[in-house]
């Protein structure tokens, strides 16, 4: 899960940046082992236009969004589109991912931003 830790993800489509996609992985105790460390992953899209989303989490055994961005996809609902977007996703890496890490502020849902 190491790839996923405050990560930053460009999403792109015909080659043209619409947003990103930001990840962190935090422990979790899940049902019916409450005693069982395990992991889960928040991800929070972020549009260009400066507008985000509120967070939403993936965990296993699936991991359906961690096998997406490992593949180099990203699907989700554009609302510019208004409908379901597969984008092309790219980790970022040095000091682009940093800067885009704090500028995006992950973790803050939509409605504490004003």
């Amino acid at each position: 899960m190491d790839p996923f830790r405050e990560a930053v993800w460009r999403l792109s489509l015909d080659g043209q940046t619409r947003g990103w996609v930001t990840t962190s992985v935090m422990p979790m105790r899940s049902f019916p082992f409450f005693w069982d460390k395990q992991e889960q992953m928040w991800t929070q899209v972020h549009w260009t236009d400066g507008r985000h989303e509120y967070c939403e989490e993936d965990y296993g055994p699936d991991w359906y969004v961690v096998q997406e961005l490992r593949g180099g996809h990203f699907s989700t609902w554009d609302p510019s589109a208004d409908h379901d977007v597969n984008f092309d996703a790219t980790v970022l890496t040095g000091t682009e991912r940093d800067h885009l890490w704090t500028q995006l502020a992950h973790g803050l849902e939509p409605s504490s931003r004003n």
